[in-house]
């Protein structure tokens, strides 16, 4: 219960004070860093306290959460973890503020898939009200500020406002019933308010994923595909709108993410530095306001290279999971669906988000928890429920009772 409610402040901690702060990432490329005091130690607080709690609730199963990763989900943590040497420039407190920020991604990481090792229904919990504070976040923002005001709630920029909605999204889909389902239509609902496109589309791909892997060939699921089809082209000039296409400022000439620009000061910034630069030492332009940009200029080339590899890897690895065949209890079933649908839509989204990897927000949170989940224990995978039931058969030659005498 500990671990879920650090984790469940963490949300809070990493969405709610953004309501309080003025602040414009579009237009400010350092404004988040520079004077969002609030939100900046708000996520502190609320990393701090998550991994302090999982560490003194799981101190003696890091080992054995460790030990049940695989090779790709530790391949990246090596590579982290080799990126201390690359610190090594600018000065002793750039390179030890860096070392410290490397330090604590790893801690994040590993802490955060201690959350694997609760039961499946306190993890299924954990998330769903994870989810609900989320998705108050995007109502309180709307109630305390007002609707938007070209694209923007108050002074929150659209990309920031969608991104804990998308992640709440993503996490009420581990949780069946009515109040999951509610709390997509709404988080989906303020995204579009906006006209998040990273976020809309990412919300889509993973309910469409989620569905398409965890009863794919249901009638009810074939016919609402039919009827989305249907309504998608009779609303297309609606579409159209939503996503802000028609806008000169942000249509496909603009390149469709609207940050040629940035990518290419990121790329010029990579060329210059192959090796890398480390770990949240990019700053403005060069970090390109694209996660994968990004990662190459703070791992290199090569170490960025490998850790996109490995994410794409853990991701078909997911996908397999989440499609297999192997006795799964049926909340296991929904895990691995809504995990890989999850996944894909984080990284569609690590396209249009200024990092891949950081230190509190939701949107890292969420892409870390998901990528490093441990294998399962075999405890954990069962027979389905009508296996699981029946009797175990006589061995060959054994009566299969014994009657009285005389009965029929």
């Amino acid at each position: 219960m500990a671990i879920s409610a650090a984790f469940w402040a963490w949300c809070g901690l990493v969405s709610f004070p953004m309501i309080v702060e003025n602040v414009d990432l579009a237009n400010l490329a350092h404004a988040f860093i520079s004077t969002s005091t609030t939100v900046v130690i708000c996520q502190a607080v609320g990393l701090a306290l998550f991994v302090a709690t999982v560490a003194v609730c799981c101190f003696d199963r890091f080992g054995t959460i460790i030990a049940r990763l695989n090779l790709a989900q530790i391949a990246m943590l090596l590579i982290i973890s080799l990126s201390f040497l690359i610190q090594l420039h600018d000065g002793e407190l750039a390179a030890l503020t860096g070392m410290m920020y490397t330090a604590l991604i790893l801690a994040m990481a590993v802490t955060l898939s201690a959350l694997w090792a609760l039961a499946p229904a306190d993890l299924e919990r954990c998330l769903n009200i994870g989810s609900v504070i989320l998705c108050l976040f995007g109502a309180t923002a709307i109630a305390t500020l007002g609707w938007p005001a070209g694209r923007n709630i108050g002074s929150i920029q659209p990309n920031l406002f969608a991104a804990p909605l998308l992640v709440g999204f993503i996490l009420s889909q581990f949780h069946p019933g009515v109040l999951g389902f509610g709390i997509r239509i709404l988080c989906f609902a303020m995204i579009a308010l906006v006209s998040a496109r990273f976020a809309i589309i990412g919300c889509m791909l993973a309910l469409t994923l989620f569905h398409l892997t965890f009863n794919p060939l249901s009638p009810a699921k074939i016919s609402v595909s039919l009827v989305a089809v249907i309504a998608a082209a009779i609303l297309w000039p609606q579409i159209i709108s939503l996503l802000a296409l028609d806008d000169s400022l942000r249509d496909i000439a603009s390149g469709f993410s609207g940050r040629d620009q940035y990518w290419s000061s990121a790329l010029a910034a990579i060329a210059g530095h192959p090796l890398g630069i480390g770990f949240k030492r990019s700053i403005g332009d060069e970090a390109g306001h694209n996660g994968y940009l990004k990662t190459l200029l703070e791992f290199g080339i090569a170490g960025g290279g490998l850790i996109i590899a490995f994410i794409a890897s853990t991701i078909v690895s997911a996908g397999l999971d989440a499609i297999g065949f192997s006795q799964r209890t049926l909340r296991q079933r929904r895990f691995d669906s809504a995990r890989f649908g999850g996944l894909v839509a984080l990284a569609f989204g690590a396209f249009f988000q200024p990092q891949l990897f950081s230190l509190g927000d939701a949107f890292a949170m969420s892409l870390l928890f998901l990528l490093f989940r441990p294998a399962l224990a075999a405890s954990s995978v069962t027979a389905p429920a009508a296996r699981r039931y029946l009797p175990a058969m006589p061995a060959h030659g054994t009566p299969l009772s014994r009657r009285p005498a005389g009965s029929r």
